[in-house]
């Protein structure tokens, strides 16, 4: 009967594991399929290892470094991963030493199928708060200051608590409400970055509209000079048509060109929201020395809202430019295209390999989570993969939410 209760208990102590975890590190690498057979895999393991091990210190093993390895799965920082791995550990412990102190080794109790049941309902009120929660990968400096106050906390209940003490169960409890301090400080900071970011976001598109503001100023007035000028323009084409001077015609006409292209305006589409951020993104470009090749062909009204498309077009943008910078040959290609209410976005720029392991940082990640969290709202996906010197990105959603 004691076989049947632990295998019970673990069944439903992994399936909680496995909410708290596809909660809190969010999107997984593997598709849902080989997702569930990671657990699967799991719950073999820590069952096996306790039905023939029957050793605290090997339970101890088969419960921690599994789930160490799937966290490996998911888009997360190691700080994050290891810090749902001994949070996760640690409450389980604490509510398995509560359980023993209040009901004493009642053969459910040992069974741990009372504790699984609590951990399975608190994982369940954690998915429900968090369940709205957009995922931001990033690295928090005092991520592991939070993993080292949940080990503390797992070293001072193996020191403290004695499952033979009706009193134990208080400092079980303490400790647990420790733990869960420790999940809200760190929902905390994750507000505040989420935040930081967005603001990230609304100040280069502040940048973008002012930048596009100039242009059309200098287009204006450069316009208001021509147009002054006019008639003394016709008078000189005129005479040099009499004079049949193709030559001179061609060159006064190039001239005339010149003065009224703006150098800055890479493209006018009639979308403001693009032409805003392509012509600002390019202009920072072409200040590296990069050789741009552009290619955007869209309506002028489109069904993505102007906050989205910023998240979209300007985090890809930004990401591209930040590898173009330290990057020998400085190459950006940008292809946007409308066909049948699809839009298709790519962009391909050289980049550094080794700048990229090394500094691959939370501005960098924090940025296609957030694309990846956009593009799903209008049903369309990113894609990403990089080829010799070069890094290809590409994002594919329709123009519409429907």
């Amino acid at each position: 009967m004691g076989t049947i209760l632990y295998i019970a208990s673990n069944s439903i102590r992994v399936y909680a594991i496995s909410v708290f975890i596809n909660i809190f590190l969010g999107k997984s690498r593997l598709s849902q399929l080989l997702n569930r057979l990671t657990y699967v895999s799991y719950f073999l393991i820590s069952t096996i290892g306790w039905l023939y091990g029957q050793s605290t210190t090997l339970n101890l093993i088969l419960n921690t470094v599994p789930i160490l390895l799937i966290t490996l799965q998911y888009y997360s920082s190691w700080s994050k991963k290891i810090f749902s791995v001994i949070s996760s550990c640690a409450v389980g412990m604490f509510i398995d030493w509560m359980g023993f102190a209040v009901f004493g080794n009642t053969e459910i109790i040992e069974s741990g199928f009372i504790q699984a049941i609590i951990f399975l309902i608190l994982c369940s009120l954690f998915r429900y708060y968090y369940k709205n929660q957009e995922d931001y990968s990033f690295k928090s400096k005092y991520s592991w200051f939070l993993i080292l106050i949940s080990i503390g906390t797992a070293l001072i209940g193996v020191l403290t608590v004695n499952e033979n003490s009706s009193y134990d169960y208080l400092i079980a409890l303490i400790l647990l409400f420790i733990n869960f301090l420790n999940f809200y400080i760190y929902n905390l900071e994750q507000e505040s970055f989420k935040a930081h970011h967005k603001l990230k976001l609304i100040e280069t598109s502040n940048y973008a509209y002012q930048n596009q503001i100039k242009i059309m100023n200098e287009s204006q007035q450069k316009i208001r000079f021509l147009r002054h000028d006019f008639y003394r323009h016709i008078n000189k084409l005129k005479l040099l048509s009499e004079e049949n001077d193709i030559q001179s015609i061609k060159q006064y006409l190039n001239e005339m060109e010149d003065a009224v292209v703006i150098k800055k305006e890479y493209l006018k589409t009639g979308n403001e929201d693009v032409d805003s951020l392509l012509n600002y993104e390019l202009s920072l470009a072409d200040e590296f020395g990069a050789e741009i090749i552009y290619d955007v062909n869209l309506p002028e009204k489109l069904n993505i809202s102007s906050f989205d498309m910023t998240i979209i077009l300007g985090n890809l943008m930004d990401n591209a430019i930040e590898a173009l910078k330290h990057s020998e040959k400085k190459l950006l290609t940008v292809s946007i295209r409308y066909n049948k209410g699809i839009i298709r976005i790519d962009i391909e720029n050289s980049y550094n390999s080794t700048y990229r392991k090394k500094n691959d940082g939370k501005e960098h990640g924090i940025g296609l989570l957030s694309v990846e969290n956009t593009l799903q709202k209008y049903h369309g996906k990113l894609e990403a993969y990089p080829e010799e010197i070069k890094y290809h990105t590409t994002a594919i959603f329709y123009n519409s939410l429907d």
